[in-house]
Parts: C-alpha cells; sequence; structure tokens
C-alpha cells in the first residue's frame, strides 16, 4: 500500500496537466468555430455590389419617370416654363449688369434710379417664337437624355462589378443572360429619346433582379420586387388602352403573391388583409378598363409593397 503513495504523487500532477491542456484546446478551437459562424453568415447576406445594382436600377428609373410626366404636360405649361426660366436668366444678367454699372457710376442716386430719379424700366421677358419654343425645348429634352445616357453607361458599370460575384454564387445562367439581354434592351431605347418604351425596360430589371438576391438570405422577401414590377407594368400598359396585355400581368401578379404570402410573417395579417383588397380592386379596374382608376389601385398596391418592405426590415433587425 505504502508503494502506491509515490505513483499517487505522480499521476495526480500529469491528470491536472491534462485537463488544463484540455480545457485550452476546446477554448481555442471555440474562438475559430465562433468567428466561422460569423464569416458565414456575412457571406450570406446580398453582397455590397448587389445593393448598389439595384440603387442604380432606381436612379435610371426616376429619371425617366420624371422625363415622360414632363412630356405628358400640356404644351402650354412646358412653354411657361420656358418662358419662367428665360425670365429669370434675363433678371440675373440684369442684376449683374446693374450692380457693375452702380460701381462704375459711384452712385448718383439711388439703387435702380436714373439721373432724374426716376425708377429704371423692369426688363421684359424675351418674347418665344414657335420655332424659338421648339428648339428651346429639343434642347432641354437631349439633355435630360444625355443625363440618364450617363447613368444608364454607370448600371452598366455596376452590373458588369456584379456579375462575377453572381457567377461565383452560382446564379442559374439563364437569369444572368435574361438581366443582361434586358439592360441591353433598356440601353437601346434610351437611344431612341422614347421615355414611355424606356420606362417598361427599366422596369423589366425588376422582374429578374429578385433572381439574384434569392441567392443569399435576407429579411425581405425578393419577390417585392416582382410586385413591383408587375403593378408599374399593368399601369404603363393600361395608360396606352392595352387591357388585354394587362390582363396577362394580372395572372404573373397572382402567382406572385401566391408565392410571396406565405415568406410574410404572421403578425403582417392585417397588411396583406390590405393588400389583397386592393389587389381585388386593380383587378377591377382592369376589368373595367379605367385607365384612370388603375393607375390610383397601382399606386396604392406599390405604396403598400413599400409598407411590407419595411416592416419585414423592421422585423429582422
Amino acid at each position: 500500500m505504502n508503494s502506491l503513495k509515490p505513483l499517487y504523487r505522480i499521476m495526480i500532477p500529469i491528470l491536472i496537466i491534462l485537463s488544463l491542456l484540455n480545457f485550452t484546446s476546446c477554448s481555442t478551437q471555440k474562438k475559430p468555430d465562433l468567428q466561422k459562424a460569423q464569416k458565414e453568415a456575412e457571406e450570406k447576406k446580398p453582397p455590397d455590389e448587389l445593393d448598389k445594382l439595384k440603387d442604380s436600377i432606381k436612379k435610371v428609373e426616376k429619371a425617366l419617370e420624371a422625363i415622360y410626366e414632363e412630356n405628358k404636360k400640356p404644351m402650354f405649361m412646358q412653354q411657361e416654363k420656358i418662358e419662367k426660366q428665360a425670365s429669370e436668366g434675363g433678371k440675373k444678367q440684369e442684376g449683374d449688369g446693374g450692380s457693375q454699372s452702380g460701381e462704375q457710376g459711384g452712385g448718383d442716386g439711388g439703387s435702380g434710379g436714373n439721373s432724374d430719379g426716376q425708377q429704371k424700366p423692369q426688363p421684359q421677358a424675351p418674347e418665344l417664337t414657335p420655332e424659338k419654343l421648339k428648339m428651346k425645348l429639343e434642347q432641354e429634352q437631349y439633355k435630360k437624355y444625355e443625363s440618364v445616357k450617363k447613368d444608364v453607361l454607370e448600371l452598366h458599370s455596376v452590373w458588369n462589378s456584379y456579375e462575377a460575384i453572381a457567377i461565383t454564387d452560382f446564379a442559374m445562367q439563364t437569369t444572368i443572360n435574361d438581366f443582361e439581354s434586358a439592360l441591353n434592351n433598356l440601353t437601346r431605347t434610351v437611344e431612341t429619346h422614347d421615355a414611355y418604351l424606356s420606362l417598361l425596360e427599366v422596369n423589366q430589371l425588376y422582374k429578374y433582379l429578385p433572381d439574384f438576391y434569392m441567392l443569399y438570405e435576407s429579411e425581405v422577401p425578393p419577390d417585392l420586387d416582382r410586385l413591383r414590377f408587375a403593378a408599374k407594368k399593368i399601369m404603363l400598359l393600361c395608360e396606352k388602352q392595352n387591357f388585354t396585355g394587362a390582363n396577362d400581368v394580372l395572372l404573373y401578379f397572382d402567382n406572385i403573391w401566391m408565392t410571396a404570402r406565405p415568406k410574410l410573417k404572421k403578425d403582417n395579417a392585417e397588411i396583406v388583409s390590405k393588400f389583397e383588397f386592393a389587389f381585388a380592386d386593380l383587378k377591377n379596374s382592369v376589368i373595367a378598363k379605367n385607365e384612370m382608376i388603375v393607375k390610383a389601385k397601382s399606386e396604392v398596391l406599390l405604396k403598400i409593397v413599400d409598407e411590407i418592405e419595411k416592416m419585414a426590415e423592421k422585423s429582422g433587425k
């Protein structure tokens, strides 16, 4: 029995050392595992390049909407705008000239007066002949489309940055081809200076964009952009009395909503009900073939989609 005591004295320190080594190794393993989990979570989020792509699409769309709405205004309103700009430009030049002459004249009586103390007549806005007005409007349009073209070129650059990532993240080749084809169609259409057709083409990008977002994990259901695409296309088609085409898009809209609806959380029941009532109203307005009501109901639906998106973002935080 006494002979076992030296053995215990040797074994106990060894066991303590082994226990400490085991604890240390477990701790060092847990830390890399945590870092690995954090890295994987980051990798599952949509990359910044994809968000920039969406922002670039919005920028082009917003610019085209402004041109389209301006073109829908009556000619007299466009004329008033041009004449106002000309008048303001004339007053600015007169003001600059007046301040210079005042400095040179050395203050010979109050500002804006002549030697007799009378006020100088205010400059009149130059009258625009129909030919000059037409030329001015064409110049304005040209400047606007040149700006849109720059935005479209930037959109191509942003797409090229994301395309390589999309391939790495196993995006389907058909999706890449569809998006690129839609982007090329938009580029060609902008060259024609047709705001309506350009809006249809830029809207088409929203149909394919969600396919890329589905490669990642996001609080916002990607199908919301497809709903936006459908609502905007119905509105645009009905403006040109194409109610048959709008009916076809309604079927697509219905299918997308059936896919998106189950992905929404239970606490969204009220807004889901609100959406479905608005969608029923949109269907009825297309059946009634009233483009003004279609526009109103489409805009209501787009606002509800925005609400759903904000709620999804809030619940994900």
